[in-house]
């Protein structure tokens, strides 16, 4: 942890002031990976069987269930709690920006609801998402994913038949298994 140190920025050459920085990691310390392991190993633990947590590299996601709407939205209320309080006692920061609600359900999600934290945070419901490489939405109809998909298997079509009129049949075969190959079965 940096416990005494001084810092300033700078922006188009105009400096900042001098500023104390409190807390925090130098970007790029050997210390970075290890201070993570340890604060994603004791965050796992905070939430018990409240939540189920999915990890991958740095990100985290939440998974929260409930049978009926008054258990999932208490279950939530008490995750969200957790994890604020979690947060705040560890000295990190969460970032909502990147912090967002994706209600899983087979009915159609009509209104964008908002979770208000306090004053300055809200963590917003979305309709789609990231999640490991696909894109799920709110009503696991997996169109925006097959939409993506589409999209990326054209662009890759595209660049073969560009170049297949200038190359061999070999190199044709080595172009197309990391462009279309890697796209259907990831």
């Amino acid at each position: 942890y940096q416990s005494i140190s001084v810092k300033y920025n700078t922006l188009n050459r105009c400096l900042s002031e001098w500023a104390h920085v409190k807390h925090g990691v130098p970007q790029g310390s050997v210390l970075v990976p290890l201070l993570f392991l340890i604060y994603i190993n004791y965050f796992s633990t905070t939430l018990g069987k409240l939540a189920h947590l999915i990890l991958f590299a740095d990100d985290t996601s939440i998974i929260i269930t409930g049978i009926h709407p008054v258990e999932f939205k208490n279950n939530f209320e008490a995750v969200i709690t957790l994890t604020t309080n979690w947060f705040n006692n560890n000295l990190l920061t969460l970032n909502y920006d990147k912090t967002h609600i994706l209600e899983l359900s087979t009915k159609k999600q009509n209104e964008i609801k908002i979770l208000r934290i306090s004053n300055k945070e809200v963590i917003t419901n979305i309709h789609s998402t990231r999640f490991l490489g696909l894109i799920i939405d709110s009503t696991l109809s997996w169109k925006d994913h097959i939409v993506k998909l589409t999209s990326n298997l054209n662009k890759a079509c595209y660049a073969i038949r560009a170049i297949k009129p200038f190359v061999s049949l070999d190199v044709l075969k080595m172009t197309c298994f990391p462009s279309v190959r890697s796209l259907m079965s990831y």
